[in-house]
């Protein structure tokens, strides 16, 4: 008998209907998606042809989900038939989760999980006693965490966040089989050097940096660099001068279809995003080209997939080492080939078994 689950979804992207989609795929799973409307950004786009899940689709913006008494009406109105209810832990959803629990009391055949970080994060600054407590008493009152990585999961029982019976992990994914139809791993050309930022527009992600360190090394040597930027959001307009400015800066929009970012990321020697880094690191990685970011305290728990001097760099006051690595011919292969070898252990058929088995185990 299939495990019918409800994922409550604020904010359903490309990258979710994808993973999602795998998902309703697997035996024994009977999925429902209740979608928000997600952000007003033309960085965010939706796939919505060829979903093999029920969805049930509310003109709420993500901002206000959490808060939402249509949101609310319709998890009572559902609660009941499903076994399994995904409410991503985030204080933004606290009321939400507060009503999930009261309708638990009537339906204890209904079991509560979530799919997050270790901690539950303030908009800015570190973790405080606050963020802890909140995470503790979402952990608490959820009958399954599952977490984005092994290392995330470790930290939160070590952390003494959670009881270990509830908790499991599933590495966080992305949908390396559409890329895998219009992709064949091969080491990129020798000449152009491209290096590649694929995000969104938005500040945290530091585009800005990427153009001023794109501009000076390419001022600096006589090689031909190009810079492809992947993405849209309010920063564009630092893209668009940038792009007037300097003719080997390639502005590509928000790209969601494998078969056009297959060609940008081929080429890539390096995929570079200043900025906090989550599944781009996975992104690249599926393409087998390294990946570097700066070091910030917040990135996304991805960062763990990143193996210093192997598959990519955590740049932290040196930017030499990636100009003598873009330099360094024999260099940019071992690490294509390491990043690679890396995402053989992220691929999609595996968190989906991860998050089945999660979700079978009886704890």
């Amino acid at each position: 008998m299939a495990i019918k689950i409800l994922w409550l979804a604020p904010n359903f992207n490309h990258y979710k209907a994808r993973y999602l989609n795998h998902f309703a795929n697997a035996q024994g799973i009977d999925l429902t998606v209740l979608a928000g409307s997600g952000r007003s950004d033309p960085s965010d786009k939706e796939l919505l042809d060829n979903l093999d899940f029920k969805s049930i689709r509310l003109e709420v913006p993500k901002y206000k989900f959490g808060w939402s008494s249509e949101i609310r009406k319709a998890l009572k109105t559902n609660f009941k038939d499903y076994d399994w209810i995904l409410i991503p832990a985030e204080k933004k959803n606290i009321i939400l989760f507060l009503y999930a629990i009261v309708i638990r009391k009537w339906y204890k055949n209904v079991k509560l999980f979530s799919y997050n970080h270790t901690y539950i994060k303030p908009k800015k600054g570190n973790v405080g006693i606050i963020d802890t407590l909140i995470t503790r008493f979402f952990y608490f009152f959820l009958d399954r965490v599952i977490f984005y990585t092994e290392e995330s999961y470790t930290k939160a029982i070590s952390g003494k966040l959670i009881n270990p019976e509830k908790a499991d992990w599933a590495n966080n994914a992305i949908d390396t089989s559409e890329i895998e139809k219009h992709y064949f791993f091969e080491l990129p050309p020798r000449n152009p050097i491209s290096l590649v930022f694929i995000g969104r527009l938005i500040k945290s992600k530091k585009v800005d940096f990427i153009i001023d360190y794109f501009n000076q090394i390419s001022n600096q040597f006589n090689e031909n660099y190009i810079l492809n930027i992947i993405g849209d959001g309010p920063e564009r307009e630092k893209v668009i001068k940038a792009v007037s400015l300097n003719p080997n800066i390639k502005w590509h929009g928000t790209l969601v279809d494998e078969e056009k970012i297959a060609p940008i990321m081929k080429d890539a020697s390096l995929v570079f995003v200043p900025g906090l880094s989550g599944l781009s690191i996975n992104h690249a990685f599926a393409y087998g080209r390294p990946y570097a970011t700066l070091s910030a305290d917040r990135h996304g728990p991805e960062i763990s997939y990143l193996k210093e001097n192997e598959n990519g760099f955590i740049v932290k006051n040196d930017l030499k080492k990636i100009e003598e690595f873009l330099n360094n011919r024999k260099k940019i292969e071992d690490f294509c080939i390491a990043a690679y070898e890396t995402s053989k252990t992220l691929s999609i058929d595996i968190w989906r078994e991860q998050i089945v088995s999660a979700l079978n185990e009886k704890k």
